[in-house]
């Protein structure tokens, strides 16, 4: 099931591609999203090309019925962010999948970062959510979306956050 987001991060995106770069960049991710759990590797450096692969164990109470009999009380979500190196305005385009360990649930996107000015830039992730299960699959792509949804866009928050412990 397609899956899109427009994300308004409020820092360049040199400073964007900086943040999810910087491992303590998981941490304040966990708080936003009320996680038990977070960590992240970095691959590369974000003057260049680099890959983030990020855990987050969270619980599952927010998750519908239907769904959370397939995942249980709690979830690890495994992230991994490829990204390209910057082109001359600063733009980078990559790639983004998020595994729900132990289901058969899988997200695989685009990703294009763009400055949107000194002080602003924008993600947008343009992907697929996926749930393979026969008869109820789609059903429960369907319930799956608006979460899943709601935890992509849980970055502004978590970018805010970051970008306002950096200025003090």
């Amino acid at each position: 099931m397609k899956l899109s987001e427009n994300l308004t991060i409020p820092a360049s995106a040199a400073d964007t591609a900086a943040m999810y770069a910087d491992e303590s960049y998981a941490e304040v991710r966990r708080a936003t999203l009320r996680a038990s759990s977070a960590s992240s590797r970095v691959e590369g450096d974000p003057a260049g090309a680099f890959t983030v692969r990020t855990e987050i164990a969270m619980t599952t109470e927010k998750v519908p019925d239907v769904a959370r009999r397939f995942v249980g009380a709690t979830v690890t979500i495994r992230e991994e962010q490829v990204w390209s190196a910057p082109a001359a305005d600063g733009a980078r385009t990559g790639t983004m999948s998020i595994d729900v360990a132990g289901t058969p649930a899988t997200f695989t996107a685009a990703l294009a970062l763009t400055p949107q000015g000194e002080a602003t830039s924008q993600v947008v992730i343009d992907g697929d959510l996926t749930v393979k299960v026969p008869l109820l699959g789609g059903k429960l792509e369907k319930t799956a979306v608006p979460y899943v949804s709601k935890v992509l866009r849980a970055e502004e928050r978590a970018a805010r956050t970051y970008q306002d412990s950096r200025s003090r």
